[in-house]
């Protein structure tokens, strides 16, 4: 007997330990672009599923049309939606502002430029281009399909001036970027 009262005392004794539940927290994980987002609540995700729509949405072409297209001039753009927008998403933030600038006014002096992005000499503007051209090269496309450089000489004075390329300005318009 009191061997099946022992027995029954550590029954007991580890029966809370068995019906004690662990109450974990819930993730909810949203992978977008490559990129892992963790949510608490169902409606946290819900809210972040919605806004990532309502930008993908505000990407999509007005104009629909089959890229890489034939421009004017009989070559074809190497841009495709997609594509642009997996360059521009690679892009930092002082490259992005290189190229909406150059997208709204066309043609931008190396002085202006400096001044949006307080850069201090053309040295410190040649790394931040220089991402520019090695973002496109990674996408296999020419660094001539996103800008050009002319340099001119005025007195002595070497002054660059950057032309946002053509390829680039038709597809940037396609897809509304910048946005106003």
């Amino acid at each position: 007997m009191k061997k099946n009262a022992n027995a029954a005392r550590k029954r007991l004794t580890h029966a809370g330990k068995r019906s004690t539940i662990t109450l974990g927290t819930v993730v909810i994980k949203i992978t977008h672009n490559g990129r892992v987002i963790e949510c608490t609540t169902a409606a946290e995700a819900i809210t972040l599923l919605r806004h990532i729509d309502a930008e993908e949405r505000k990407r999509k072409p007005t104009i629909h049309k089959h890229l890489p297209e034939r421009l004017s001039n009989g070559t074809m753009n190497p841009w495709t939606g997609s594509l642009f927008w997996q360059f521009i998403e690679s892009l930092g933030e002082a490259q992005n502002c290189v190229l909406s600038l150059l997208v709204r006014k066309h043609k931008v002096t190396d002085e202006e430029l400096r001044k949006v992005l307080k850069l201090d000499s053309n040295q410190a503007l040649a790394g931040v281009l220089s991402g520019v051209s090695k973002q496109a090269g990674a996408l296999n496309i020419s660094a001539r399909s996103v800008y050009t450089v002319e340099d001119e000489r005025k007195a002595g004075e070497l002054t660059k001036t950057y032309a946002i390329a053509n390829d680039f300005l038709v597809i940037a318009g396609e897809m509304n970027w910048p946005e106003q």
